[in-house]
C-alpha cells in the first residue's frame, strides 16, 4: 500500500508552526478549528481528481517544502538542543539523508517509509501513555470561542495539512491516501490536546515549539536520563521524509544539480535561522505562501487540443 509518506508531510508544518499559531489564535477553542479543518480537508481530498503535475510546479513546490522542513528542524535543533552548533552544519545532515532517501529505489523507499511509520505510531502511543497521568482536562477550560479566530484557525489547518499532500503526492491510490491522511490528522489533534491538557493553554502559548516542550516532560524513572530525545525522533522523521519527498519531486539527476540544490538549501537555511526576524516572518506568514500553492495545484492547466485538419 503506497502513500505512507502522506502521514509525514501532511503534519510536518504543524510542528513549530501550525499548532503554535492555531493555539495562539484560538486559545482553548483550538480543537474546533482543527476538527473543522480536518473535515474540510478530507472533503477536498476526496473530491480532487486531478492536480497540477507540471514539471516546473513540481520542482518549485518540492523545493519550498524541503526548505520549510529544513528551516523548522534546524531552528528547533538550534533553539532547544544544539545552540552552539552553526546552522549550516545542522542543515547538512538532514538534507543529505533526505537526498539519499529521494534517490533510493521505489521498493527501498517504501520499506523505509513503512518502518518509519510503524516507529512513529508506536512512539506516539507510548508517549501518550506515559503522559496520561499528567493530563488535566480542566486546562482546556473555559472554552474560548471567537468566530473570526476559529475561522482563521480552520483555514490555517486546511492549508497546513493538505497543501503538502496535493503538491508532493501522485493520486495513484486515493483510498490509501485518505487512510494515511486521516491517521496523520488524528495524531495532530491528539498532540494538540496533550499539549493543552499537560502544559495548560497559557503556558503552551509561550512556546514556539510546544510539542517539543511537551515531549521533554516525559520521564521514565529517574535513572533513564534524556529519554525524551527518543520521542523527539518520531517528529524528526517527519522533517526528514518531507525533505526527501521535496527533493524527489525536483527530480535531481547528475552530479552538479544535486550539489547545487543541497548547498543552496544549506545556505538559505543558515541565513534564515541566523536571523530571528526572518523566522518570525515565516512563522506568521507561511499560510500566505501555502495559499497560492494550493490554488495552483487545485486548478491544473487544461491541455489544449488542436483540431484535426480536414
Amino acid at each position: 500500500m503506497g502513500n505512507r509518506d502522506v502521514f509525514f508531510y501532511s503534519r510536518v508544518l504543524f510542528w513549530g508552526f501550525g499548532i503554535s499559531l492555531i493555539l495562539n489564535l484560538t486559545g482553548t477553542g483550538f480543537w474546533i478549528s482543527e476538527l473543522l479543518g480536518a473535515l474540510i480537508s478530507f472533503v477536498i481530498l476526496l473530491s480532487v481528481k486531478k492536480v497540477n503535475r507540471s514539471k516546473l510546479f513540481k520542482k518549485i513546490s518540492g523545493f519550498i517544502f524541503a526548505f520549510f522542513a529544513t528551516i523548522i528542524l534546524v531552528n528547533m535543533g538550534g533553539t532547544m538542543y544544539l545552540r552552539q552548533t552553526p546552522q549550516f552544519v545542522l542543515a547538512i545532515l538532514p538534507i543529505i539523508v533526505g537526498f539519499m532517501l529521494s534517490q533510493s529505489k521505489e521498493s527501498a523507499y517504501n520499506r523505509v517509509v513503512l518502518l518509519l511509520f510503524i516507529f512513529s505510531i508506536f512512539m506516539f502511543f507510548f508517549a501518550g501513555a506515559i503522559l496520561s497521568p499528567s493530563l488535566k482536562p480542566a486546562n482546556a477550560l473555559p472554552l474560548s470561542f471567537n468566530f473570526l479566530n476559529i475561522l482563521k484557525g480552520t483555514v490555517i489547518f486546511v492549508l497546513t495539512s493538505i497543501t503538502p499532500v496535493l503538491c508532493l503526492n501522485d493520486f495513484d491510490d486515493k483510498k490509501s491516501l485518505l487512510t494515511y491522511y486521516s491517521t496523520s490528522t488524528i495524531t495532530v489533534i491528539a498532540m494538540s490536546l496533550l499539549i493543552v491538557m499537560v502544559l495548560g493553554n497559557q503556558e503552551a502559548m509561550l512556546y514556539r515549539y510546544p510539542e517539543f516542550v511537551l515531549l521533554k516532560r516525559i520521564k521514565i524513572y529517574e535513572f533513564f536520563s534524556n529519554v525524551e530525545n527518543l520521542f523527539v525522533i518520531m517528529i524528526v522523521t517527519d522533517f526528514i521524509t518531507t525533505i526527501g519527498a521535496g527533493l524527489k519531486n525536483m527530480e535531481l539527476n547528475g552530479k552538479i544539480k544535486p550539489t547545487v540544490v543541497i548547498i543552496l538549501l544549506c545556505l538559505l537555511t543558515s541565513i534564515c535561522c541566523s536571523h530571528t526576524n526572518i523566522m518570525t516572518t515565516f512563522y506568521f506568514y507561511y499560510p500566505y505562501i501555502l495559499m497560492p500553492l494550493l490554488i495552483v495545484t487545485l486548478f491544473p492547466k487544461r491541455k489544449s487540443y488542436k483540431k484535426p485538419e480536414i
